[in-house]
């Protein structure tokens, strides 16, 4: 058992926590995705207290200090220690675009409601937020391991969906703006969802077919995975 606050791989594993050191691994706190990295290969390591919780070879017990110095949370009692997923596409019906999302809790909730709702892909912009946060996979849950996600220039994206037949959305406001209500359902569509604070850049809005918005009666605009279950569900691959 590791008891040590200095023990080199405390050390390693703490710096997790700093997005420079995660260039090939990262740390996850919630059990339905450790569990779903260890079924899909990509659990490298597991840490725990007292029991152990399941049957891996990589296992370190540590003592409750050495836990939350790791974890910077109370009352975990394991985590993991993951390699990066395979970045991969598959457009066939439904894909979401994000553009320059910087909320990691807003990224892991959309890449949960891409699952929910059946979409075939996420394609993420280059300067959207680091996928491998902890807050982002939190609140992804095992979700993180079962959406096709690919970070990549999303005019190329956009370029390739069109070369496929499909037709982009985006959301926000211009003189062509579309109620969401009146839009009907395709066989393949795309969506695209913009930053928190000043939404879909210029360059990305103007390569979209159509804009779309929710109309409300007392508030402007919503939060961006907010905005995005509404998307999602309404033009869901159920």
């Amino acid at each position: 058992m590791i008891t040590s606050l200095d023990n080199k791989k405390v050390k390693e594993w703490t710096k997790l926590h700093n997005k420079k050191y995660r260039t090939e691994e990262y740390l996850i706190f919630d059990p339905l995705a450790i569990k779903e990295a260890k079924k899909k290969g990509l659990l490298k390591t597991l840490v725990y207290v007292g029991n152990k919780p399941f049957d891996f070879e990589s296992s370190y017990e540590v003592d409750e200090n050495v836990m939350r110095k790791i974890s910077k949370q109370d009352d975990i009692k394991y985590l993991g220690i993951a390699l990066k997923i395979k970045e991969r596409e598959n457009f066939k019906k439904r894909v979401l675009l994000l553009d320059n999302i910087q909320d990691p809790l807003n990224l892991g909730r959309i890449i949960e409601l891409c699952y929910s709702f059946g979409y075939d892909s996420l394609v993420i912009s280059n300067d959207t937020c680091d996928l491998y946060h902890p807050s982002c996979i939190a609140a992804a849950k095992d979700s993180f391991f079962k959406v096709n996600i690919k970070r990549e220039d999303l005019s190329l994206t956009i370029n390739n969906l069109k070369e496929k037949g499909f037709k982009i959305f985006a959301t926000g406001l211009s003189n062509k703006t579309k109620d969401i209500n009146t839009v009907k359902p395709l066989g393949k569509m795309a969506f695209i969802l913009g930053n928190e604070g000043s939404g879909i850049s210029k360059e990305i809005f103007d390569m979209s077919d159509e804009i779309i918005k929710i109309n409300m009666k007392n508030l402007d605009s919503l939060n961006v995975a907010m905005a995005g279950s509404i998307v999602l569900y309404k033009f869901n691959n159920l």
